[in-house]
């Protein structure tokens, strides 16, 4: 009896982390995108950093345009925000994911570089200073992973909204080997604020992929936006030393508990 309740103790462990990993989002490590203007859905700051109920200075406000926030878990990193990453919202789509390494980035007032004019989407270089980009594809729910340069071009939404750029990978750079066609490491839609650490809308979507082609303790900077530059969204974070997995040590107790039910087993028959 005792056997078979350790049994299901340990299956009951397992299945529940199996079914509760992908609302595991880690910690909000979203910084302010150095985007502001007065009160209410455009006042983010420096002291008050976080993006939710926030969008760039002058533009549509409403759950619908929200990007919320960055979170990392590991070397997962997630994005959370009332925006539809899948589908898009107003004829707008989801951009890529860039990251930089080396502290050297222009984003915010900073990527306000004064080189466009009009309206619409353009291809300029990458002026920005990304050292990576995480080439989003929600049909497939896949991404892959390319090293820019500077001769790499990135598609950029401009007039509107220049400090949201860049918004999504063009061409150039180089493929980074193992990290192409990537499975997201979860997509989530229809969430409640409780599900997404207590952010504020009501509905939310998340997503999440894997940086673990970074070394352990790079430090990074991440960007995110959507195709009219409505919002952006920025975090920063390190990729943490690798840790146990929990897969493992539930593994470890099935293994434990299968020697105690043989040594149980022989010394039943001994007697």
């Amino acid at each position: 009896m005792k056997i078979k309740l350790m049994l299901f103790l340990v299956l009951s462990v397992f299945l529940f982390c199996s079914s509760t990993w992908a609302l595991d989002l880690g910690n909000n490590i979203t910084i302010y995108d150095n985007r502001s203007s007065g009160t209410g859905w455009f006042a983010g700051s420096q002291a008050n950093p976080h993006e939710d109920q926030e969008v760039e200075p002058g533009m549509q406000t409403g759950q619908v345009w929200d990007l919320e926030g960055f979170f990392l878990d590991g070397t997962t990193l997630a994005v959370v925000g009332g925006f539809d990453f899948e589908d898009g919202y107003g004829g707008y789509d989801s951009g890529d994911i860039f990251i930089d390494t080396d502290g050297v980035v222009k984003y915010g007032t900073d990527a306000e570089l004064g080189q466009m004019s009009g309206d619409g989407i353009t291809t300029i270089s990458n002026v920005y200073g990304y050292e990576y980009v995480l080439d989003l594809d929600f049909d497939s729910m896949t991404y892959s992973v390319l090293q820019l340069s500077s001769d790499s071009f990135l598609s950029v939404y401009f007039d509107e909204n220049e400090g949201s750029n860049p918004w999504r990978y063009k061409e150039g750079g180089s493929k980074v080997s193992g990290w192409q066609g990537k499975s997201f490491e979860f997509y989530k839609e229809g969430l409640g604020d409780s599900e997404v650490a207590d952010l504020l809308g009501g509905s939310h979507y998340a997503f999440a992929v894997d940086l673990g082609f970074l070394p352990e303790g790079t430090e990074f900077i991440s960007h995110f936006t959507i195709e009219c530059g409505n919002d952006n969204l920025m975090g920063q974070g390190t990729i943490p030393a690798p840790e146990p997995a929990t897969m493992l040590l539930v593994g470890t107790g099935l293994i434990g508990l299968a020697g105690l039910v043989r040594r149980k087993v022989k010394t039943h028959k001994s007697s």
